[in-house]
């Protein structure tokens, strides 16, 4: 029995000391803010979570830790663009550059990087909106669904123990990851 406790305890260990990504974002005159609600898995995602962007060169364009307004979690993530003045280094976006969020949990050190319905991960639409939230990323109402299991289409999304019509209706109702491996009758 000590090989399972002695992997019990390693496991104990490495989550309680994982190290949160260095995500270093430079603020710069030009910027633009996504607002939305964060799901993860089909429910609200933790408020200690951060959430982050970058751009196609994979600079870290904007950072925020998500929060908690009644039973919703929100983000509110400034995205930087691209100082002007320092030609030589990037900084952030540039033009209608895409970027990608990548969502990190606190609790367990997972790093969740968004999918859209359509298997991408570029998010388009930046502009410099001198921080003011961009168009079509502007609503309170609306959810960036994130899915910590993307190797799969169905699972058990809410926690009953069974993968069940209801995990559907969440994967649906969050516009999750096409399942072309998903059939009906």
């Amino acid at each position: 029995m000590k090989p399972p406790l002695t992997a019990f305890l390693l496991l104990v260990c490495s989550s309680l000391f994982a190290q949160a990504p260095d995500w270093q974002d430079t603020p710069t005159p030009s910027s633009g803010t996504v607002v939305s609600q964060v799901s993860l898995d089909g429910l609200w995602a933790p408020p200690s979570a951060i959430l982050a962007a970058f751009d196609p060169q994979d600079h870290c364009a904007g950072t925020a830790t998500l929060f908690a307004e009644g039973a919703a979690t929100y983000c509110a993530i400034t995205l930087y663009g691209d100082d002007a003045t320092t030609p030589d280094i990037d900084e952030g976006m540039n033009g209608s550059e895409p970027f990608t969020l990548k969502l990190y949990i606190p609790e367990n050190g997972q790093v969740i990087t968004w999918f859209g319905p359509d298997g991408n991960t570029q998010l388009y639409g930046w502009t410099n909106t001198n921080g003011a939230p961009l168009p079509g990323y502007n609503d309170p109402n609306g959810v960036l669904a994130f899915h910590s299991n993307t190797s799969s289409c169905a699972t058990d999304l809410d926690g009953d123990g069974l993968v069940a019509v209801q995990d559907l209706l969440v994967l649906l109702s969050d516009f999750g990851l096409p399942c072309s491996s998903l059939t009906t009758d």
